[in-house]
């Protein structure tokens, strides 16, 4: 039996571990696919191959390479381990040996990587065999005095140095890297998945900044990123550069046979995550733990030496706030194989190379699939490896060991920035403008967003303007110091005496560090003993206490504006731009051990505010009504439905828990209804509302099998309690949240109302006759317009809620063209923008139905559409309505081709192109019979007594665009 194997038999025989494990999942080999690269331009660099012991690339190699080839900016996104930094490392040796005047920027997220990569390039650079032809260096904050002077004077063919030097040590000192900047030709983005949120907001700054000012010096530089496996690489790359990027993501390298164990442990993670890292330490395998927090990758390590103490000599902790010599000293020893095991944070997940493991335990879910598969990929390079995750007591971990295949079966997370958020823009141009004068007309500044920030910054005395009004000058020398990379908004010192103890930002000042509050910062407890508003500044000491302390608030949102909206399931779904106002009315003291109450404390702080990019679901008001109606507490299946959405947003956008936020509303006041608002947590918005909105029915799906699967009778930490709930998780009823995720995805129909408000459509079908189109003319643009629904009025709980019945196609009929135009869900706004720029829409029933369906996707006013509905004209007319059917049959010999009910039937049955030729036909059989009235000023209709009779009706075109958006004489109802 091999050593994996017998450690597999261990754990099922292992008391504790053996209950705890809920998944065992065999991930298969698979071989390499290798390919060839065209041309000799990497002949010089063969030598580098060589001692790698590669004989021919892998498949995703060798296409970046030739797409790098082209002069093409690359995005690579493979697995760990598959070879991607040799995709920029040969590229930049082969420019440097075939120009010395050619120059490189490589750059990584963390110092650790600068290291890992310097020493391989140095290696590389070795077994070419030409001495000083080609130079790396790193630059950063370890880099002395008198070195960084020489590296100005004199830079290598490679430099290496992070995003936070580059803003601050680099780009600011432009003039004194001319040289470098002139022959900048290639440009490194390592780990690209870590650029996101608010440091990915600030890098892309960061890096239209570098760009800038190498197009200054002359440089004109390709960019290549790489990163673990994203679902939008591109898309990433594209937002954070500003470039088109090519995508390779098809992966040729090998893979082992993996183990996937997925442990629930009944007591806690960490003991059990301890007892399963002595366990294959114990029988010789190499291990690597990832914990979530310094202090349990502290504590872990302490237990388990003081477990077994013969273990200390062999394995150790690895976190941030180690020296770098100490770093190095433990990467090397794990490299070496004199340490078997390590516990580390995050800090080991990315690129470092430490050789050959056996076991991965994850202490603890990452937060998301990147993530879990990057500290996995650390194992079974060579040989068979172990994955095990060690699940926590909350929301996302019990989901995911609970749902395994959703584990295993889903997709990777979509990164996401967002590079005009206001707040980060705004701290950037100045620092642009310091560095070089920011000129009308240059393409940042041709983006709207720059620009209305540009002016934002010319009206605080920020940028000054130029007397020509072409330029922009920063009116501080050196902005750059004042740039947090890794925050958004302003923040506050947190100090001890004169020692700086950290930083944290203001939107979060009040909640985490109001006077009397413990603040924890590397394991260490801090009391805030004061607040100093004029210096923002909070005083702490340092404590050791039983208990820890939550913040009591209040919250409101205010909608600013609507970008976007569209039906879901019952609920109408739109994304904005909100104000968020928290007020902080006190704090709880809870026992570290146990969580029990201690004591609640009142604090009187001033309200703080913040703008930030949201979603929201607006909700009938049947839905408040069926739980009432049930005994339900309203606001309690709400708010527990916001906690349970909010704990599972990072499955669906690649984010930690702590970057969203939430707040529920029975009515809320700007809407009248009750509403879920979920929204960015950081000031601006860093994009991740925008990437939720088009997944948000797989989102309430999953809080919903969530919640329904939690064994807990009234909700717990594991579905629906939240750590951070400024109420303190009340009031929540979990019976109550599953009613709302029913009622919300249609799993349940809405209840009707107690009178319906509107009369039910006429159906009549008869065999559809051929329409002879007129022929285009030079006139007026003068739109047919017809749609179809995928819900009925009965789906969506009455006629009131027209708005909830989703589009499923609109047909338009161009009369100037002489064509129709269709467009699905997806192309709304196309929609809707070419019905607001036509002279005129004609329509049936359509203010009265159609417009009200494509109110759920817009918050404009349809009304101002210029627009002659024919059943208005008819109804005022007669005083009753007739149906389109019977028009078509009695005046034109030609009725519809089907009905309302049949379209459904239809859709739902995915016969798309027999819905479009049924709207069609109903497009063009409404203009037809609007060309009859115009030619012989009468329709032809049957009364009730069987007569065949005239309706006159005079309808002058010319009349019609005259009065464009007039009110109608009546309103309809629908066909």
């Amino acid at each position: 039996m091999t050593r994996i194997g017998a450690f597999l038999e261990s754990v099922r025989g292992k008391p504790g571990l053996r209950e705890a494990l809920r998944h065992h999942e065999v991930l298969a080999a698979q071989p390499p696919v290798h390919a060839a690269i065209g041309g000799d331009g990497l002949a010089a660099v063969a030598p580098v191959l060589a001692r790698r012991g590669i004989q021919a690339l892998y498949r995703h190699q060798a296409r970046a390479l030739e797409l790098l080839g082209k002069g093409r900016d690359v995005v690579l996104a493979t697995p760990t381990a598959s070879g991607k930094s040799l995709v920029y490392n040969l590229p930049a040796l082969a420019g440097a040996l075939e120009d010395p005047e050619a120059r490189a920027l490589f750059l990584f997220p963390l110092r650790a990587l600068e290291q890992d990569q310097c020493r391989r390039l140095e290696e590389d650079i070795a077994a070419l065999g030409r001495g000083d032809a080609v130079r790396v260096a790193i630059y950063d904050g370890d880099t002395p005095t008198a070195r960084r002077r020489k590296l100005r004077e004199d830079p290598p063919q490679i430099l290496i140095t992070t995003p936070d030097m580059l803003h601050l040590g680099i780009l600011p000192h432009h003039e004194t890297w001319k040289r470098f900047f002139a022959g900048l030709r290639l440009v490194v983005i390592d780990e690209l998945h870590t650029y996101r949120g608010v440091f990915g907001s600030h890098v892309a700054q960061v890096v239209r900044r570098l760009d800038r000012l190498a197009r200054h010096h002359g440089g004109r530089p390709r960019f290549v990123a790489t990163s673990a496996t994203v679902a939008n690489p591109g898309e990433l790359a594209g937002e954070l550069v500003g470039r088109e990027f090519a995508v390779v993501r098809e992966d040729g390298a090998p893979r082992t046979e993996r183990h996937v164990l997925l442990f629930d442990p009944t007591g806690s993670p960490y003991t059990a995550a301890s007892r399963l890292f002595r366990l294959a330490v114990g029988q010789g395998l190499r291990t690597i733990a990832f914990t979530k927090a310094r202090s349990v990758t502290e504590l872990m390590y302490q237990w388990i030496v003081e477990a077994q103490p013969e273990l200390r000599p062999r394995i150790s902790a690895y976190r941030a706030g180690f020296l770098p010599e100490e770093r190095r000293e433990i990467e090397k020893r794990l490299f070496a194989g004199d340490l078997l095991g390590v516990i580390s944070t995050s800090a080991l997940e990315m690129g470092i190379d430490v050789g050959h493991l056996d076991v991965c335990i994850l202490v603890g879910y990452p937060g998301s699939q990147i993530a879990t598969w990057q500290r996995g990929g650390r194992v079974g390079r060579t040989r068979r490896a172990v994955i095990a995750l060690v699940a926590q007591p909350d929301a996302l971990d019990q989901y995911l060991v609970s749902h395994p295949r959703t584990f295993f079966d889903r997709s990777f997370e979509h990164a996401v920035l967002d590079a005009h958020n206001p707040e980060v823009l705004g701290a950037h141009l100045p620092c642009a403008a310091a560095e070089q004068p920011l000129r009308a007309g240059e393409p940042w500044l041709a983006e709207p967003a720059t620009r209305a920030v540009a002016e934002s910054l010319e009206e605080q005395a920020t940028l000054l303007r130029s007397e020509s009004g072409d330029e922009w000058f920063a009116v501080r020398r050196r902005p750059h110091r004042d740039v947090d990379l890794r925050a958004a908004g302003s923040s506050w010192s947190i100090v001890e005496g004169d020692r700086l103890v950290g930083s944290i930002g203001s939107g979060r000042v009040f909640a985490e560090c109001h006077e009397g509050a413990i603040y924890l910062h590397r394991g260490r407890q801090y009391l805030v003993t004061q607040l100093d508003w004029e210096e923002r500044r909070a005083s702490v000491r340092a404590v050791s206490a039983p208990y820890y302390t939550r913040a009591l608030s209040e919250k409101e949102t205010e909608i600013l504006s609507r970008e976007r909206a569209r039906p879901a399931g019952n609920f109408r779904l739109v994304q904005g731009r909100v104000k968020v106002t928290t007020r902080i009315t006190g704090f709880e003291r809870r026992r570290v051990h146990g969580q029990d109450l201690i004591a609640t404390e009142k604090l009187e702080l001033p309200p703080s505010h913040f703008e930030t990019a949201a979603l929201w679901l607006e909700m009938p008001d049947e839905i408040p009504a069926a739980l009432r109606a049930a005994g339900r507490h309203v606001m309690g299946g709400i708010h527990a439905v916001e906690h349970a959405a909010l704990a599972l947003v990072p499955l669906f956008a690649l984010c930690d828990r702590f970057d969203v936020a939430g707040i529920s509303y029975v009515k809320h006041p700007q809407l009248g209804r009750a509403a879920i608002f979920l929204y960015d947590g950081h000031a601006g918005g860093v994009g991740l509302m925008a990437s939720v909105f088009d997944r948000v029915e797989g989102l309430l799906e999953a809080t919903r099998e969530l919640i329904h699967d939690c064994e807990c009778e009234e909700g717990c930490p594991a579905c629906v309690h939240s750590p951070k709930c400024g109420s303190g998780n009340r009031p929540i009823d979990k019976a109550a949240s599953l009613q709302v995720l029913d009622l919300l995805l249609g799993r349940v129909p809405l209840p009707p109302p107690e009178e319906e408000g509107e009369e039910q459509p006429f159906a009549a079908a008869a065999p559809p006759a051929p329409a002879v189109a007129p022929a285009p003319s030079e006139g007026p643009d003068l739109l047919f317009f017809d749609l179809e629904t995928q819900r009925s009025a009965e789906d969506v709980g009455g006629w009131h809620n027209v708005h909830l019945m989703r589009l499923a196609l609109g047909v338009l009929w161009d009369a100037r063209r002489g064509r129709f135009e269709t467009y699905r869900e997806a192309e709304v706004e196309a929609l809707l923008a070419r019905l607001r720029a036509a002279d005129l829409v004609v329509g049936f029933n359509v203010r009265r139905f159609d417009y009200r369906v494509l109110r759920g996707y817009t918050d404009d006013d349809l009304e101002q559409v210029a627009t002659f509905d024919l059943l208005d004209a008819i109804h005022a007319r007669l005083g009753f309505r007739l149906s389109l059917a019977h028009l078509g049959e009695e005046t034109l010999g030609r009725s519809k081709s089907g009905d309302g009910l049949q379209s459904l039937r239809w859709w739902k049955e995915g016969r798309i192109e027999e819905v479009e030729a049924y709207c069609r036909d109903d497009v063009a059989l409404l203009r037809d019979l609007f060309e009859h009235v115009r030619e012989s000023g009468h329709l032809l209709f049957r009364t009730r007594g069987g007569e065949r009779v005239r309706l006159p009706l005079r309808v002058s075109l010319e009349e019609l665009l005259e009065t464009r958006g007039a009110e109608p004489a009546a309103r309809g109802t629908r066909r």
